[in-house]
Protein backbone atom coordinates (compact mmCIF):
# COMPACT_ATOMS: atom_id res chain seq x y z
CA UNK A 1 0.00 0.00 0.00
CA UNK A 2 2.86 2.32 0.20
CA UNK A 3 3.23 3.00 -3.74
CA UNK A 4 -0.07 3.26 -3.70
CA UNK A 5 0.14 6.41 -1.23
CA UNK A 6 2.89 7.75 -3.42
CA UNK A 7 0.69 7.58 -6.73
CA UNK A 8 -2.15 9.60 -4.76
CA UNK A 9 0.18 12.21 -3.19
CA UNK A 10 2.28 12.50 -6.57
CA UNK A 11 -1.04 12.76 -8.73
CA UNK A 12 -2.81 14.83 -5.98
CA UNK A 13 0.32 17.79 -7.00
CA UNK A 14 -0.42 17.21 -10.73
CA UNK A 15 -4.00 17.09 -11.25
CA UNK A 16 -4.33 21.15 -11.46
CA UNK A 17 -1.96 21.29 -14.37
CA UNK A 18 -3.50 18.65 -16.26
CA UNK A 19 -6.04 20.98 -17.97
CA UNK A 20 -3.28 23.53 -19.09
CA UNK A 21 -3.05 24.40 -22.54
CA UNK A 22 0.21 22.81 -24.84
CA UNK A 23 0.59 19.74 -22.33
CA UNK A 24 2.00 16.68 -24.06
CA UNK A 25 -0.15 14.82 -21.84
CA UNK A 26 -3.12 16.79 -23.42
CA UNK A 27 -2.25 17.11 -27.43
CA UNK A 28 -5.36 16.83 -29.41
CA UNK A 29 -2.85 15.20 -32.24
CA UNK A 30 -2.10 12.86 -29.78
CA UNK A 31 -5.37 11.85 -28.58
CA UNK A 32 -6.49 11.56 -32.13
CA UNK A 33 -3.68 9.39 -33.07
CA UNK A 34 -4.59 6.91 -30.06
CA UNK A 35 -8.35 7.30 -30.71
CA UNK A 36 -7.28 6.21 -34.29
CA UNK A 37 -6.10 2.72 -33.58
CA UNK A 38 -8.49 1.91 -31.15
CA UNK A 39 -10.62 -0.42 -32.75
CA UNK A 40 -14.48 1.62 -31.03
CA UNK A 41 -17.90 0.72 -32.12
CA UNK A 42 -20.88 3.04 -31.27
CA UNK A 43 -22.68 0.55 -29.29
CA UNK A 44 -19.64 -0.02 -27.20
CA UNK A 45 -19.45 0.32 -23.28
CA UNK A 46 -15.73 1.31 -22.26
CA UNK A 47 -13.34 1.14 -19.18
CA UNK A 48 -10.57 3.74 -18.88
CA UNK A 49 -8.27 2.51 -16.36
CA UNK A 50 -6.25 5.04 -13.79
CA UNK A 51 -8.31 7.65 -16.43
CA UNK A 52 -6.66 10.78 -14.89
CA UNK A 53 -8.60 13.48 -15.37
CA UNK A 54 -10.05 11.61 -18.28
CA UNK A 55 -8.01 13.05 -21.31
CA UNK A 56 -8.68 9.76 -23.33
CA UNK A 57 -12.42 9.06 -21.79
CA UNK A 58 -13.24 12.35 -23.42
CA UNK A 59 -11.44 11.53 -26.75
CA UNK A 60 -13.13 7.92 -26.79
CA UNK A 61 -16.90 9.22 -25.52
CA UNK A 62 -18.13 10.85 -29.21
CA UNK A 63 -17.57 7.15 -30.80
CA UNK A 64 -18.94 4.76 -27.85
CA UNK A 65 -22.11 4.54 -25.99
CA UNK A 66 -20.73 4.12 -22.65
CA UNK A 67 -17.13 5.32 -21.19
CA UNK A 68 -16.41 4.31 -17.53
CA UNK A 69 -13.57 6.39 -15.98
CA UNK A 70 -11.85 4.85 -13.26
CA UNK A 71 -8.90 6.54 -11.09
CA UNK A 72 -8.05 6.12 -7.37
CA UNK A 73 -6.86 9.62 -7.06
CA UNK A 74 -9.61 11.73 -5.99
CA UNK A 75 -8.20 14.86 -6.90
CA UNK A 76 -7.73 13.92 -10.37
CA UNK A 77 -11.30 12.55 -10.55
CA UNK A 78 -12.41 15.94 -9.47
CA UNK A 79 -10.64 17.80 -12.59
CA UNK A 80 -11.86 15.61 -14.99
CA UNK A 81 -15.42 16.16 -13.68
CA UNK A 82 -15.05 19.58 -14.48
CA UNK A 83 -13.27 19.32 -17.72
CA UNK A 84 -16.29 16.75 -18.80
CA UNK A 85 -18.95 19.21 -17.52
CA UNK A 86 -17.36 22.37 -19.89
CA UNK A 87 -16.91 19.40 -22.66
CA UNK A 88 -20.69 18.91 -22.84
CA UNK A 89 -20.11 14.71 -23.07
CA UNK A 90 -22.92 13.07 -21.18
CA UNK A 91 -21.76 9.62 -21.36
CA UNK A 92 -18.91 9.54 -19.40
CA UNK A 93 -18.98 7.76 -15.88
CA UNK A 94 -16.78 8.61 -13.21
CA UNK A 95 -15.68 6.27 -10.40
CA UNK A 96 -12.86 5.84 -8.08
CA UNK A 97 -11.27 2.17 -7.55
CA UNK A 98 -7.72 0.21 -7.43
CA UNK A 99 -6.79 -1.21 -11.35
CA UNK A 100 -5.41 -3.76 -8.39
CA UNK A 101 -8.77 -4.88 -7.90
CA UNK A 102 -11.24 -3.35 -10.37
CA UNK A 103 -14.78 -3.72 -8.66
CA UNK A 104 -16.52 -5.07 -11.99
CA UNK A 105 -17.85 -8.40 -12.85
CA UNK A 106 -16.05 -10.57 -15.74
CA UNK A 107 -16.47 -9.81 -18.81
CA UNK A 108 -18.49 -5.92 -18.21
CA UNK A 109 -16.71 -4.02 -20.66
CA UNK A 110 -16.86 -4.11 -24.68
CA UNK A 111 -13.23 -3.23 -24.51
CA UNK A 112 -10.91 -1.99 -21.72
CA UNK A 113 -8.17 0.97 -22.09
CA UNK A 114 -5.42 2.95 -19.87
CA UNK A 115 -3.76 5.30 -21.02
CA UNK A 116 0.05 5.97 -19.55
CA UNK A 117 -0.60 4.41 -16.50
CA UNK A 118 1.75 0.50 -16.16
CA UNK A 119 4.83 2.80 -15.69
CA UNK A 120 3.14 3.78 -12.28
CA UNK A 121 2.33 0.01 -11.30
CA UNK A 122 4.22 -1.82 -9.24
CA UNK A 123 3.30 -5.02 -10.52
CA UNK A 124 1.60 -4.31 -13.83
CA UNK A 125 0.69 -7.56 -14.51
CA UNK A 126 -1.42 -7.51 -11.49
CA UNK A 127 -3.63 -4.81 -12.70
CA UNK A 128 -3.11 -6.20 -17.12
CA UNK A 129 -5.09 -9.34 -15.99
CA UNK A 130 -7.74 -7.31 -14.15
CA UNK A 131 -8.55 -5.79 -17.26
CA UNK A 132 -8.34 -8.37 -19.44
CA UNK A 133 -10.56 -10.18 -16.68
CA UNK A 134 -13.76 -7.17 -17.21
CA UNK A 135 -13.23 -7.47 -21.00
CA UNK A 136 -15.65 -9.79 -22.69
CA UNK A 137 -14.14 -12.25 -24.68
CA UNK A 138 -13.51 -11.69 -28.55
CA UNK A 139 -13.34 -8.36 -27.30
CA UNK A 140 -10.18 -5.64 -26.89
CA UNK A 141 -7.44 -4.62 -24.68
CA UNK A 142 -5.62 -1.30 -25.69
CA UNK A 143 -2.93 -0.11 -24.03
CA UNK A 144 -0.86 3.06 -24.48
CA UNK A 145 2.06 3.64 -22.20
CA UNK A 146 5.87 5.52 -22.79
CA UNK A 147 7.99 2.32 -23.45
CA UNK A 148 12.17 2.19 -22.42
CA UNK A 149 14.66 2.32 -24.77
CA UNK A 150 15.35 -0.64 -26.63
CA UNK A 151 19.15 -0.55 -25.60
CA UNK A 152 19.26 -2.80 -22.58
CA UNK A 153 22.00 -0.59 -21.16
CA UNK A 154 20.38 2.71 -21.31
CA UNK A 155 17.09 1.08 -19.54
CA UNK A 156 18.25 1.37 -15.52
CA UNK A 157 19.47 5.08 -15.98
CA UNK A 158 16.44 6.11 -18.12
CA UNK A 159 13.91 5.10 -15.53
CA UNK A 160 15.94 6.37 -12.65
CA UNK A 161 15.64 9.74 -14.54
CA UNK A 162 12.15 9.24 -14.58
CA UNK A 163 11.70 8.62 -11.06
CA UNK A 164 13.93 11.10 -9.78
CA UNK A 165 11.00 13.75 -11.57
CA UNK A 166 7.80 11.26 -9.90
CA UNK A 167 8.82 8.85 -7.78
CA UNK A 168 5.65 7.36 -8.58
CA UNK A 169 7.20 5.58 -11.53
CA UNK A 170 8.33 2.22 -11.65
CA UNK A 171 9.37 1.32 -14.26
CA UNK A 172 8.37 1.46 -18.55
CA UNK A 173 8.35 -1.53 -19.84
CA UNK A 174 10.46 -1.98 -23.55
CA UNK A 175 8.08 -2.27 -26.58
CA UNK A 176 9.09 -6.37 -26.21
CA UNK A 177 8.47 -6.50 -22.56
CA UNK A 178 4.93 -5.06 -23.34
CA UNK A 179 3.92 -7.21 -26.01
CA UNK A 180 4.91 -10.68 -23.63
CA UNK A 181 3.21 -9.16 -20.70
CA UNK A 182 0.16 -8.55 -22.49
CA UNK A 183 0.18 -12.29 -24.55
CA UNK A 184 1.07 -13.76 -20.95
CA UNK A 185 -2.27 -12.40 -19.72
CA UNK A 186 -4.25 -14.14 -22.80
CA UNK A 187 -4.45 -11.38 -25.74
CA UNK A 188 -3.74 -11.40 -29.02
CA UNK A 189 -2.11 -8.81 -30.51
CA UNK A 190 -3.85 -7.12 -33.10
CA UNK A 191 -2.39 -3.60 -33.59
CA UNK A 192 0.15 -1.65 -32.73
CA UNK A 193 1.62 1.70 -33.52
CA UNK A 194 4.53 4.06 -32.09
CA UNK A 195 5.98 7.55 -32.22
CA UNK A 196 8.13 9.92 -30.51
CA UNK A 197 6.89 12.51 -28.57
CA UNK A 198 8.50 15.68 -28.22
CA UNK A 199 8.46 16.92 -24.51
CA UNK A 200 9.23 20.19 -22.97
CA UNK A 201 11.89 19.99 -19.70
CA UNK A 202 10.56 22.69 -17.83
CA UNK A 203 7.06 21.96 -17.95
CA UNK A 204 7.75 18.01 -17.41
CA UNK A 205 9.64 18.75 -14.26
CA UNK A 206 6.84 21.69 -13.28
CA UNK A 207 4.18 19.59 -12.90
CA UNK A 208 5.57 17.62 -10.67
CA UNK A 209 6.77 20.27 -8.25
CA UNK A 210 10.41 18.60 -8.50
CA UNK A 211 12.48 20.47 -5.82
CA UNK A 212 14.86 23.03 -7.39
CA UNK A 213 18.00 20.84 -6.52
CA UNK A 214 17.20 17.62 -8.42
CA UNK A 215 15.96 19.87 -11.54
CA UNK A 216 19.74 21.19 -11.36
CA UNK A 217 20.69 17.81 -11.63
CA UNK A 218 18.46 16.24 -13.87
CA UNK A 219 18.95 19.54 -16.42
CA UNK A 220 22.84 19.05 -16.08
CA UNK A 221 22.44 15.00 -17.12
CA UNK A 222 20.53 15.69 -19.97
CA UNK A 223 22.82 19.05 -21.28
CA UNK A 224 25.99 17.09 -21.33
CA UNK A 225 24.42 14.51 -23.58
CA UNK A 226 23.43 17.50 -25.86
CA UNK A 227 27.27 18.21 -25.58
CA UNK A 228 28.39 14.38 -26.61
CA UNK A 229 28.35 13.00 -23.67
CA UNK A 230 26.93 9.47 -22.64
CA UNK A 231 23.40 9.17 -23.88
CA UNK A 232 20.34 8.81 -21.62
CA UNK A 233 17.92 7.32 -23.24
CA UNK A 234 15.97 10.70 -23.65
CA UNK A 235 17.72 11.84 -26.70
CA UNK A 236 17.27 15.31 -25.17
CA UNK A 237 18.44 18.68 -27.66
CA UNK A 238 17.84 22.47 -27.48
CA UNK A 239 15.32 24.59 -29.39
CA UNK A 240 14.56 28.15 -29.06
CA UNK A 241 16.32 28.40 -26.40
CA UNK A 242 14.89 25.88 -24.15
CA UNK A 243 15.69 21.87 -23.43
CA UNK A 244 13.83 19.37 -24.50
CA UNK A 245 14.03 15.44 -25.59
CA UNK A 246 11.78 12.56 -27.04
CA UNK A 247 9.57 9.94 -24.95
CA UNK A 248 8.50 6.78 -27.06
CA UNK A 249 4.62 6.41 -26.42
CA UNK A 250 2.93 3.04 -27.88
CA UNK A 251 -0.52 2.02 -28.80
CA UNK A 252 -1.24 -1.47 -28.75
CA UNK A 253 -4.42 -3.94 -29.08
CA UNK A 254 -4.92 -7.27 -27.71
CA UNK A 255 -8.03 -9.23 -28.24
CA UNK A 256 -9.19 -10.94 -25.54
CA UNK A 257 -9.08 -14.87 -26.19
CA UNK A 258 -12.19 -16.98 -25.76
CA UNK A 259 -10.48 -20.59 -24.52
CA UNK A 260 -9.91 -21.49 -20.91
CA UNK A 261 -6.99 -19.52 -19.55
Amino acid sequence: MEHHETIRREFSKQAVFFGDKGLTLSSQEYLDWMVSILPLQPKFRVLDVAAGTAHLSRAIAPHVREVVALDMTPEMLEEARRAIAQSGLHNIRLEEGDARRLPYPDGSFDMVVSRLALHHFEEPAIQLGEMVRVCKPEHAVGIIDLLSPEDDALVAGYNHLERLRDPSHTIALTYVQLIRMMEDTGLSITRTDRRDITVDFQRWVGMTRTDTQTIATMRKRLEQEVEGGPPTGMRPYREDGGLKFLQVWSVVVGVKCSCPQ
